[in-house]
This record gives C-alpha cells, sequence and structure tokens, in this order.
C-alpha cells in the first residue's frame, strides 16, 4: 500500500531536476501523474537550460515505468489560461486532481536590485511567484467542489532570510510563503490544505542547473576571478552545519511526499525546510 494510492497530482516543472523527482516520488506511493511544463529550453537571461519535450516524456516513461498513470502537458504557468486548461486536461484525462506540486521556477542574472534590468524582474516574478497563483487558481474550483485538496509549493531558504544578489528570485520566495498561508486560511473549510517546501541549494551532480553553472559559482565566490564548481562547492559546506554544500532532489521529494500524505492531515499553512541546518541560526 502506497500512501497515495489512488489518488492524481498535477505537477509543474515536470520535466526534469526536482519535477522529476518528486513525480517519480509521488507515483511510486502510488499516485497517478500530469506532468506540465513549459519546455522552453533557453529564456533571455538565464544561465542553464530548462526543461526540453524530451526530458518531458523522459520522466513521464519513468513514472509509467512504475504502472501509474501520466499525462504530459505543454504549457506555461505565466499563462492563467494555459493553466485552466490544464487542469480541466487532467480532471478529464485522470478523473481528478487530489495534489498540486508548484514546482516550475527559474532564476535568471545576479546583481544588487538597481542593476536587475524590469524585464529580468518581471520573468521571476511572473514565473515563480505568478504562475503559482495561476496554477492554485486553476485548481481551487474543483478541489472545492470535491471538499478535499492538498497544494504544496516550492518556496526557499532565500524565501526565509535576505540574499544579496537575488532580490527578484528572493521576492517571489518571500511572496509564495504568503499567498501560501492565505490559500491555507481561506479554502481550510473545504478540506484543502496549502504548505511550502523551502529548501537550501539542491544538489544536481554534473546537470546544468540552478547551482552548477558559472554565474552560480561566481555568485558563490565572488572573490575568485574564475571560480570552479569545486569552490564553490566548499564555499556551500559553510553554509549548513551539517557540513553538505546542499541536499539531493530526493531529500525535497521526501518533504513534499510526507505534506501530500495523511501522516500530514493537520498540517497547513506552514513552511517545511530542508536545510541542512542552514536555518537553525536565523528563523526561529
Amino acid at each position: 500500500m502506497g500512501k497515495l494510492d489512488g489518488s492524481t497530482a498535477l505537477i509543474t516543472g515536470g520535466a526534469k531536476g526536482s519535477g522529476r523527482s518528486h513525480a517519480v516520488t509521488l507515483a511510486r506511493e502510488g499516485a497517478n501523474i500530469a506532468l506540465l511544463d513549459n519546455c522552453v529550453a533557453d529564456v533571455d537571461g538565464q544561465h542553464y537550460p530548462g526543461g526540453s519535450e524530451e526530458e518531458l516524456q523522459e520522466t513521464r516513461s519513468m513514472v509509467e515505468r512504475l504502472g501509474r498513470r501520466c499525462i504530459t502537458i505543454v504549457a506555461d504557468v505565466r499563462d492563467d489560461k494555459d493553466m485552466i486548461d490544464a487542469a480541466r486536461q487532467t480532471i478529464t484525462e485522470l478523473g481528478a486532481i487530489d495534489h498540486l506540486v508548484s514546482s516550475a521556477g527559474i532564476i535568471l542574472g545576479f546583481g544588487k536590485l538597481a542593476d536587475i534590468t524590469p524585464h529580468q524582474w518581471r520573468t521571476v516574478i511572473d514565473t515563480n511567484l505568478t504562475g503559482v497563483y495561476n496554477a492554485c487558481r486553476a485548481v481551487l474550483p474543483h478541489m472545492v467542489e470535491r471538499r478535499r485538496g492538498n497544494i504544496v509549493i516550492t518556496s526557499s531558504t532565500a524565501g526565509r532570510a535576505a540574499y544579496p544578489n537575488i532580490s527578484d528570485y528572493g521576492a517571489s520566495k518571500w511572496g509564495v510563503i504568503g499567498l501560501m498561508k492565505t490559500v491555507a486560511m481561506e479554502y481550510g473549510q473545504f478540506g484543502i490544505r496549502a504548505n511550502c517546501v523551502a529548501p537550501t541549494n539542491v544538489n544536481s551532480g554534473d546537470l546544468p542547473s540552478m547551482n552548477n553553472n558559472p554565474a552560480a559559482y561566481k555568485l558563490f565566490c565572488p572573490d575568485i576571478e574564475n571560480p570552479t564548481r569545486e569552490q564553490m562547492i566548499e564555499r556551500m559546506k559553510t553554509m549548513h552545519p551539517l557540513d553538505v554544500p546542499g541536499v539531493d532532489w530526493q531529500d525535497v521529494s521526501n518533504a513534499y511526499l510526507y505534506l501530500l500524505s495523511d501522516d500530514a492531515r493537520m498540517i497547513t499553512g506552514e513552511v517545511l525546510h530542508v536545510s541542512a541546518g542552514l536555518t537553525a541560526n536565523n528563523i526561529a
């Protein structure tokens, strides 16, 4: 028996990385999966590739090999109509939406606030914050009608403390916590729970990612002219009492699974940190 047997999860940002990890983890526990990604590999200003249609299909195959049903949806969380259509498609093809896993997110260039362009600000906020609003707005009427549902949103430790040179990203991740708490207050009466997971740096191995690209190396090692990944990793270790550079995708997925399961049936409006101890000295 799985913790999510017979349920359905709509996962945004599902082509690869954390979204893929969440999909496989939830499928392993019995959930059918709707995978959504915009499949735009190159966003202006992004220092790492986004998900592709090929990767989206690969994730689908991974879910189906676990014996679960899976559909793929190419859509943009920034587009409210896209998200409404995605929710309708999921309900039509998979029967319901029990869980919303809001995992789509982006980070662009680094710099102080006055150096962040309006285009960069809008792109990050529209994806990381407005995209979550669009996803929640699309699924909530269905969940209200059924008098049950779970929403878990990816925030970040950058949404719990101020980090320099990522004010756009930080603002978006602080913002989703406020949005989540409001959803929890407004919709608890309908049996709907809403929570956030706030990871620290997430390890991606050798794959290009938010934390594995030359711009990120420079962010963590501003005093080194051409820092390497190894030098960045040593700096990242100093952030965490557990003496690790970051957590694994599976660590984050385990937190999602807990919050979506009945094990957390009385938990709503909360932020679960997966931070290797990073928040121990600055968050009560």
